[in-house]
């Protein structure tokens, strides 16, 4: 891999970093950055700090100052009181940065509104420098903390800026939080290497977000399928033609896709990766639906005796399996492409009949009035095996209608036995589900039973 990009090694002192509630310039964050890290306490070796800040520019200026004191910065799986306490109380966690959250640590306010003169604007990281510990929200597996060196992740940024060159100097809206590897990469390291600049406080809700990319002049929007999805309902017109639209954290519904280019002409870029492995692939899904993946430079990619995928990439912890075995199963098409065929943990026997969970959620999801759905399966012993339980966000549909719709393409056997609907689901932040979540909505009798 090439020599690592500085932070803001593209950007002027004058050029914008940041816009929504005040701008703010390169000038100025660079001066925060130096008097946060002046003022936090010397690093011993292996230190973290803990990073609460709900506003990016915040966030963005606690990562780069505790960074430039030596610190690695412990990022939560959430932004939930009890998974910050937790954090705060691991070994080798030396302080809390926020924003005003806390009256503990540092405040980072106090760094903007007093910066210290810096020598040069560019930050140039060592590419073995720790640069933070990420936790995963567990949504596929057990939770992990996966350390990332700048490397990884400044090196991650760079492909991405390679492989995208058209969101140099963007403007940047990502609705996913910072503290998760998708959003702190697409939505603050991207822009800060290729010229950019970010929205600190961006809408969510559709007619919000609508407004905020007209008159922001938003270039690119990070998202994710479930937010994607919700812009389906706007009319057309309503949203401008941009850039760039990305999509991660789950697979696109086709319909999602179709109905987003035909309204505004968007053209989704879906992203293939995980917190453990970096980037790996990415596609184009418009209005024919979507392409195959095609890998990102650097990443090789091979199959075992079953098919799921085998990663080779730079990005990987130097401590991780070579290959890495990745959940996922894919088909290798002859011109290096590839498709995916899913994750083996989520196909089932239901009744000696096989069903993959995500099959069952794309055709829920296809139906008219289903605006958001999850599947998950139980074991029930006997002869069935399993049985598939669904909560979906539906309040104009029935369970009889959603079945009838069901049974056009699935076996009656594999059709969901319990039904929950609900107003909207616990995804968190990122747009993911913890299966442990989407069970609790089953903890009471179901509202609708089939």
């Amino acid at each position: 891999m090439s020599a690592l990009p500085a932070v803001l090694g593209r950007h002027a002192p004058d050029a914008l970093v940041a816009f929504g509630v005040q701008d703010v310039t390169a000038h100025q964050l660079r001066g925060a950055v130096e008097a946060l890290a002046a003022a936090l306490p010397p690093a011993q070796p292996g230190e973290r700090v803990v990073v609460v800040c709900r506003d990016r520019l915040a966030f963005l200026l606690a990562f780069l100052g505790a960074v430039r004191a030596g610190y690695s910065v412990a990022m939560p799986a959430n932004a939930q009181p009890e998974t910050i306490r937790a954090l705060r109380l691991e070994k080798g966690v030396r302080t809390v940065i926020h924003n005003g959250e806390s009256d503990l640590g540092f405040d980072v306010r106090e760094a903007l509104a007093a910066p210290l003169p810096y020598t040069q604007l560019g930050i140039a990281l060592e590419p073995d420098q720790p640069l933070v510990v990420i936790h995963t929200s567990g949504t596929t597996g057990a939770p992990k903390a996966c350390p990332k060196t700048a490397a990884q992740l400044l090196g991650e940024a760079q492909a991405l800026f390679l492989a995208f060159p058209d969101v140099e100097c963007a403007r940047v809206l990502a609705v996913v939080p910072p503290y998760h590897i998708y959003g702190l990469l697409f939505g603050l390291l991207l822009p800060l290497i290729s010229g950019g600049a970010f929205d600190r406080d961006p809408a969510y809700h559709a007619l919000a977000l609508a407004d905020s990319l007209r008159q922001r002049e938003v270039d690119v929007l990070v998202s994710v399928p479930a937010h994607l999805r919700g812009l389906r309902d706007l009319a057309q017109g309503e949203l401008p033609t941009l850039t760039r639209v990305f999509s991660s954290g789950a697979a696109l519904a086709e319909e999602t896709s179709h109905q987003l280019a035909q309204r505004f002409d968007w053209s989704i870029t879906e992203v293939l990766g995980s917190t453990e492995t970096g980037g790996i692939a990415h596609r184009r899904a418009g209005i024919d639906g979507a392409e195959p993946y095609r890998l990102f430079e650097g990443v090789n990619l091979s199959f075992d005796q079953d098919g799921h995928m085998l990663l080779d990439s730079p990005l990987l912890d130097a401590d991780a399996p070579r290959p890495y075995r990745h959940a996922d199963r894919a088909e290798l098409l002859e011109d290096g492409r590839f498709r995916l065929l899913g994750r083996a943990d989520g196909v089932i026997k239901v009744g000696g009949t096989r069903v993959a969970l995500a099959e069952i959620e794309a055709r829920l999801l296809a139906i008219d009035g289903v605006r958001d759905a999850a599947v998950v399966a139980v074991e029930v012993g006997g002869a069935r095996g399993h049985a598939t339980w669904a909560a979906v966000v539906a309040p104009e549909r029935s369970v009889a209608e959603l079945r009838r719709a069901l049974l056009q393409h699935l076996a009656p056997v594999v059709l969901p036995r319990r039904y929950r609907f609900v107003e909207r689901l616990p995804r968190q932040e990122s747009g993911k589900l913890r299966r442990e979540d989407v069970l609790a909505l089953f903890g009471a009798k179901p509202e609708r039973e089939s």
